[in-house]
């Protein structure tokens, strides 16, 4: 009985208990007063123990968090025993993480209840309830006496072990042929209608009525059964990989006990599961509302197999999960942009659908991707449609745990309009390359070839238990007591074991059945239809076993018959008797006669009497060789009255060989006597050999074919061994014979005696070798003679014992380690007299991977392109260990884009940047003396799936209806396809209009909004959950309706040539049918050609009636011809036009928009260009100032342009520059004035002077540019106390001086004078200040301060920059405005450097006002610009970009 564990309760006498609810599922919570002071609380669970199955031996715990104030104490007991043994029970507490565990190391079946957790403080107490159940394994002895004491107490529920109606492969009993496998009626139980057919089919079940009429007989039996434990059972799903990785089974069913278990079998065994902690073991069942769902994760191929869920003692669901292999896999794919890309792959065994991933994501069947399956369900198909760049990637097929994956390329098409979509392709690209419709049919066929055999087996064994069941009637004569009537039909009596007589009934034949039965009687074969007596064979009798006679009267063989009396063979059908061979019996067995009257084999009989072989065809014995006797064994005569072979035979008596056809006795070499063993005499008289005999008689050779002895070399024997003579007379050799007696050689062809042993030496000495650790080890040596000896191991002598084994045969002497250690390391040594030999041995291991780590780096690695993978494998430190990594049986070395590290420990592996290409197996060997292990991985290398597979073809066109269909992609990326989505565009018009999108296992679309004679391209997306694939297009527009084409248009007319271009112009066609022209299409033909080229396609028309035909050759004649395009497509071609030749026509040369005028930075670079036109090309000429130019001025002449550069230019640079164009029709001139300047210099001094009231002369000193720059001239600026603003009052003086007007008296007046040319204003020269104020005496404040009023204010941008984007080679202005006091300074920058030095970039600052411009904008002049005004106040800044057009 077990203790019960007492646990008090909290609550006082007399107290009552308020039961509170948790907000935790399953807790039971008694509150001890009815009112909670503040801040306290009853005690309560937040993490709950969670119900554990386990395996017996595992650890097992349950943890649990509790709260409460004050903090409660915490309590575990269990149902039915006691939890106070330390050793077993282990309580403990985690004040870190707040966790309380209950630990059971080492876990026993005794432990398996229902455990409590208490948790009590002075408020309260909280309790909740965990079961723990435990997988017991193996059988235990202790158990024995237990369960003999629980049958005498009629206690059976305890001695019945659980297990399931399956029976596990190990414990399961040998099949009969023919028997229907028990999964067969488990999976019809399970499966849905629809299913029933394939598995007949699968175990070869033909008769369907039978079937379902037993099936419902069991289902009948089955539901009784399960409804006194479930109610509702539905929703049967069976077992089926998931994408994740996951296999999973699931049905709904109600409970009637919740109390009840469930268990789960593989093949018949129990497998532990866990209910929550599914990240923890490799099966798991969950329980959602009434669904049960079975799942496993890191699935293996040892994981297949036939599962089944029990509640309590009852089948409720049986499911198999196989594994497929792929025959042919999916190979990488290269495909053009628009073309579909095709996926092909063949399994092993039929499945309805594979799971397939593009960029390890599902692909499912919709617009992108077509998956195809073919009727066996062998072949499985992936289209991606339409593919595009982005398309490309890894895409990959899995079915079950077994994967192959391969690469889309996808190359873009270079001869696609720029900006515009190709053309969609009608071709598919890949495949696997291989006939896999031949690979198929040959798996189909084996797979037929399997079920017919299933199917003859299930005949066959009907057909026999049909003749078993005729048998039973009238002919029912058997005996089982006296057996007086042999020749009677008797009844089947199989593996009898009885005191009296086990006989065989008889066959349909009327033949006695087998009575292969176990008897101290006797056991005799029944008679068959011919009125044989039937097999005895295999009889276990004191009495006699004999056979029964066949179908020609003859005896059914007694071989194999174990029996203290006679086991003798029947006659077969020519009336011989039957085999009495391999009977065990202390009488006699002997061989019946085989169908020539000759007696059956009575080989390999053991028994204490005679065994001699029957006769043959020809009269002969059969063989008797083989037979186990105290007896006589000797050979039957064969087919030329020969007697059989005797060898081979183990008797205390005499073993002698037949003769053979020539009258030669069998060999009766091998026998193993205590008499006497010679060998028979053979074809040409002569003995058989007598060799290899073991015998304490005499072992002498027979002659061969020219009389001579046969060998008697070999045998061991007390007595005398010699050798036969050979063909010529000599005498056998006689050597290596064993004998206490005389060994002699015999002669040699020559007449010499053969070699009979001289001085002892070793024959076979010892050598270094390696032994494995816990293996046997051997060493031998080998002597010439049979001589002592002696072992020794680093100089110490070795004995039997202690692991170790000493034996000597003979001249063998034996040295065996049963299970090598490291201390057997060391230098052997054996001595024989004065010889002696040594070798070394070595114990170490084989290296070996840790079973968890080999399971995780069997899981596949799954990248996408671009990114690295990486490969760790943890092993044991060893000496001599070399690492070695492989991919796809190829070994990876150092280097590139290969990483590989090894460290003591472990080795890791980096493959960098993977491509697709790199998918493939990775294989790590550990290898050292001992021997190699190694260990594979999957490398999975995921991309873009491809377009649909075309080409699009038009299942229907009406004037109202337009239905199209594709195929699924050849390569969906790895993920199933979802939908495809179908776009339209008409025939005209450039916008592509969404029509809808359909799902993945339809490959077809009607789009009913077309207007008829319309023309529409559609093109097709595959979707998966990746994203979109590219489009696939039609190749050619759709018409809604029939075609109506146009007349033809009038006769083109060439309006100009040139060598580039020719013009041409036409007239609309006179009849249009009545549909609308939408466009031209224009042809030319090649002068001595006859071939018509299009110039522009039929969906690109000509709107107008003119085009200019630019793709000539220069002075090639042409002529052309024009043809209208409606809705329907182009009509009749026009009549050609006349012969043009495309040349330019002579022309005089004139420029084109030439500038005149040029303003250039001294130091900058110019560049003049003139564009112009003549026919034929003219000669350029340059002159300066009507001067040859200097050699340092570089000219570049163009076809259309003359470009003139001065690299550096300088003032002297300044002139007027002439173009020069001459050819045969003429010549023209044009002047380009250029100007190098740069920013004037500032005036000198300033002076002021009045001559008349009220006017001011104001004069200054000239710039030093003045005389350089004929377009330099003066302003000046005046400012006055009253308004005290800067004011321009003259410009563009081009003297030096000016008269101011209006001077008041009592006004303080300021002059400045600036030099100004087509660079810019020079810095001011200032006046001396002018008015009576200047020279007035400051008059005091008497102490009284005056407010000076302060103009200064730091830097601000009044008119930011603005954003340019000018073309490449034109001129360029960037202004802004700047305000601050004093003046700030003004800085330029581009992309962060200052360019205020930079010659290329022409600066100014004007009154605030900041100017920047570039002459002819290049490449390089595009980035941020940005201006930057500071002064001692502080900093404004405004920036832009610029982006430079080609």
């Amino acid at each position: 009985m077990f203790k019960r564990t007492k646990v008090t309760d909290g609550t006082a006498t007399g107290q009552v208990g308020f039961r509170k609810k948790s907000k935790v599922p399953g807790v039971m919570i008694t509150q001890y007063i009815e009112k909670l002071p503040e801040g306290k609380s009853h005690p309560d669970f937040t993490r709950k123990p969670i119900a554990l199955t386990i395996q017996e031996g595992k650890f097992a715990f349950f943890k649990a968090i509790v709260t409460g104030d004050p903090k409660p104490t915490v309590v575990w007991s269990r149902n039915n025993g006691d939890v106070s043994d330390p050793a077993r029970y282990q309580s403990k507490y985690d004040p870190n993480s707040n966790e309380h565990t209950f630990e059971m190391p080492h876990v026993k079946p005794d432990q398996a209840d229902t455990y409590k957790c208490f948790a009590k403080n002075e408020y309260g107490q909280a309790m909740v309830t965990v079961v723990l159940n435990v997988i017991e394994v193996g059988f235990k002895m202790t158990k024995a006496p237990q369960q003999q004491a629980e049958v005498a107490n009629c206690n059976f529920k305890k001695v019945l072990k659980r297990r399931s109606k399956v029976v596990p492969k190990a414990e399961e009993p040998e099949k009969k042929e023919g028997e229907i496998d028990p999964k067969f009626w488990e999976l019809l139980m399970s499966a849905d209608k629809k299913d029933y057919e394939r598995i007949c089919a699968e175990f070869g079940v033909t008769d369907f009525r039978w079937m379902l009429k037993k099936l419902n007989e069991m289902k009948r039996e089955r539901e009784e059964e399960q409804a006194e434990f479930v109610k509702n059972l539905s929703d049967l799903k069976p077992i089926h990989i998931n994408a994740d990785g996951t296999a999973s089974f699931e049905l709904e069913f109600d409970l009637l006990d919740p109390s009840s278990s469930i268990y789960l079998y593989k093949d018949g065994e129990m497998i532990p599961y866990t209910k929550e902690l599914g990240d923890k073991m490799k099966h798991c069942l969950r329980k959602v509302g009434r669904k049960y769902i079975f799942s496993m994760r890191d699935l293996m191929p040892e994981d297949a197999g036939f599962y089944q869920l029990d509640v309590e003692d009852v089948n409720m669901f049986s499911t198999d999960f196989k594994m497929v292999d792929f025959l042919v896999k999916i190979q990488e794919v290269k495909a053009m942009e628009r073309e579909d890309a095709v996926f092909e792959c063949v399994i092993s065994a039929p499945l309805s659908k594979l799971m397939w991933f593009g960029k390890n994501m599902p692909l499912e069947q919709g617009d992108k991707y077509d998956i195809e399956v073919s009727e066996d369900k062998l072949i499985h198909r992936l289209v991606v449609k339409d593919c595009m760049v982005v398309d490309k990637g890894i895409y990959a097929a899995c079915a079950g745990i077994k994967s192959c994956n391969a690469w889309l390329v996808v190359e873009a098409d270079k001869g696609a309009p720029k900006g515009k979509k190709s053309a969609r392709k009608t071709t598919r690209a890949g495949g696997s390359g291989t006939d896999l419709q031949k690979v198929a049919q040959e798996q189909q066929q084996k797979l037929d070839k399997e079920r017919e055999e299933r199917k003859e087996k299930i005949k066959a064994a009907r057909e026999a238990a049909a003749e078993a069941a005729a048998a039973e009637e009238p002919e029912k004569t058997a005996d089982s007591g006296a057996g007086k009537d042999k020749g009677a039909a008797v009844e089947v009596e199989r593996i009898g074991h009885s005191a009296g007589k086990a006989s065989g009934g008889a066959k349909q034949d009327g033949s006695h059945a087998d009575a292969g039965g176990h008897s101290a009687g006797k056991a005799s074969g029944g008679a068959r239809k011919d009125g044989s007596i039937a097999d005895a064979g295999g009889g276990h009798s004191a009495g006699k076993a004999s056979g029964g006679a066949k179908q020609d009267g003859s005896h059914a063989d007694a071989g194999g018959g174990h029996s203290a009396g006679k086991a003798s063979g029947g006659a077969k059908q020519d009336g011989s008797p039957a085999d009495a061979g391999g009977g065990h019996s202390a009488g006699k067995a002997s061989g019946g006669a085989k169908q020539d009257g000759s007696h059956a084999d009575a080989g390999g009989g053991h028994s204490a009497g005679k065994a001699s072989g029957g006769a043959k065809q020809d009269g002969s014995h059969a063989d008797a060789g083989g037979g186990h006797s105290a007896g006589k064994a000797s050979g039957g005569a064969k087919q030329d009255g020969s007697h059989a072979d005797a060898g081979g035979g183990h008797s205390a008596g005499k073993a002698s060989g037949g003769a053979k056809q020539d009258g030669s006795h069998a060999d009766a070499g091998g026998g193993h006597s205590a008499g006497k063993a010679s060998g028979g005499a053979k074809q040409d008289g002569s003995h058989a050999d007598a060799g290899g005999g073991h015998s304490a008689g005499k072992a002498s050779g027979g002659a061969k074919q020219d009389g001579s002895p046969a060998d008697a070399g070999g045998g061991h024997s007390a007595e005398e061994a010699s050798g036969g003579s050979r063909q010529d007379g000599s005498l056998a050799d006689a050597g290596g014979g064993h004998s206490a007696g005389k060994a002699s050689g015999g002669a040699k062809q020559d007449g010499s005696l053969a070699d009979a042993g001289g001085e002892p030496g070793i024959t076979s000495g010892l050598s270094d070798i390696l032994a494995t650790r816990g293996q046997p080890a051997e060493l031998t040596v080998k002597m010439n003679t049979d001589c002592d000896g002696a072992w020794f191991k680093d100089g110490e002598p070795l004995k039997s014992g202690g692991g170790i084994s000493i034996t000597k045969d003979a001249n063998i002497h034996k040295l065996t380690i049963h299970s090598c250690r490291d201390t057997d390391s060391g230098l052997l040594r054996f001595v024989s007299g004065d010889l002696s030999t040594e070798g070394r041995i070595t114990v170490g291991d084989v290296p070996e991977f840790d079973e968890d780590d080999l399971h995780k780096f069997s899981k596949p690695v799954i990248v996408r392109v671009g990114q690295n993978a990486a490969f760790k494998m943890p092993f044991q430190p060893q000496e001599s260990l070399t690492v070695s990594w492989f991919k796809d049986g190829t070994e990876l070395k150092d280097g590139g884009g290969v990483k590989i590290v090894r460290e003591p420990n472990h080795s890791r592996l980096l493959l960098r940047d993977c491509l697709r290409s790199d998918t493939g197996e990775i294989k790590i060997q550990l290898k050292n003396p001992f021997g190699a292990v190694e260990a594979t991985s999957q490398l999975i290398v995921l991309d873009r799936p491809g377009p649909p597979e075309g080409p699009v073809e038009t299942v229907e066109t009406t004037s109202s209806v337009i239905e199209i269909k594709w195929n699924p992609p050849k390569d969906d990326g790895g993920s199933a396809v979802t939908n495809y989505i179908i776009e339209r565009q008409e025939r005209g018009h450039s916008l592509w209009t969404k029509l809808g999108d359909v799902s993945a296992e339809k490959t077809s679309f009607r789009d009913r909004n077309v207007t008829h004679g319309k023309k529409y391209s559609y093109r097709i997306y595959a979707e998966n959950p990746q994203g979109l694939s590219d489009s696939l297009e039609t190749a050619d527009s759709i018409m809604a309706g029939i075609m109506i084409l146009s007349g033809p248009p009038g006769k083109p007319k060439v309006v100009s040539t040139s060598k580039t271009c020719i013009n041409l112009t036409w007239t609309p066609p006179e009849d249009d049918k009545g549909v609308p022209i939408i466009g031209y299409q224009v042809e030319k033909r090649k002068k001595d050609t006859n071939q018509w080229l299009a110039l522009n396609a039929i969906n690109e028309p000509i709107e107008d009636v003119n085009y200019a035909v630019k793709d000539v050759t220069e002075g090639a004649e042409y002529e052309f011809r024009v043809s209208a395009i409606n809705e329907s497509g182009a009509g009749d071609a026009s009549p050609p036009s006349a012969m043009a030749c495309a040349k330019n026509p002579n022309m005089r040369p004139c420029f084109k928009d030439p500038e005149d005028f040029l303003v250039v930075r001294a130091g900058n670079s110019v560049r003049v260009k003139i564009s112009y036109e003549a026919e034929p090309p003219p000669h350029i000429t340059w002159l300066k100032d009507d001067e040859p130019i200097a050699p340092w001025i570089n000219v570049i002449n163009t076809e259309g342009m003359s470009q003139l550069v001065i690299p550096s230019s300088k003032r002297s640079d300044s002139a007027i520059y002439t173009i020069k164009a001459k050819n045969s029709v003429g010549e023209a001139f044009f002047d380009v004035e250029v100007r190098v300047t740069d920013e004037p210099k500032c005036p000198g001094p300033v002076e002021l002077e009045q001559t008349v009231y009220g006017k001011v002369a104001v004069s200054w000193v000239p710039s030093p540019d003045q005389e350089l720059d004929d377009r330099l001239y003066y302003v000046v600026s005046q400012h006055d106390s009253n308004t005290r603003m800067w004011k321009t009052v003259a410009d563009r003086l081009f003297a030096n001086t000016y008269t101011a007007h209006n001077i008041l008296p009592g006004i303080e007046y300021h002059f400045r004078v600036y030099a100004k040319n087509d660079m810019g204003l020079s810095d001011p020269s200032q006046s001396p200040t002018w008015g009576a104020n200047s020279n007035r005496v400051p008059i005091s404040s008497n102490g009284v301060s005056s407010m000076e009023i302060s103009f200064e204010r730091p830097p601000s941008i009044l008119v930011p920059l603005k954003v340019h984007t000018p073309p490449k080679g034109y001129q360029l202005y960037m202004t802004c405005a700047v305000r601050g006091c004093p003046t700030p300074n003004v800085s330029w920058y581009l992309n962060n450097t200052c360019i205020n030095s930079d010659k290329n970039y022409y600066i100014t600052n004007s009154c605030g006002v900041c100017s920047m411009y570039i002459l002819r904008v290049r490449e390089n002049d595009g980035g941020e610009y940005r201006v930057v005004a500071v002064n001692s106040l502080g900093k404004a800044e405004c920036s832009t970009k610029l982006t430079v057009r080609d």
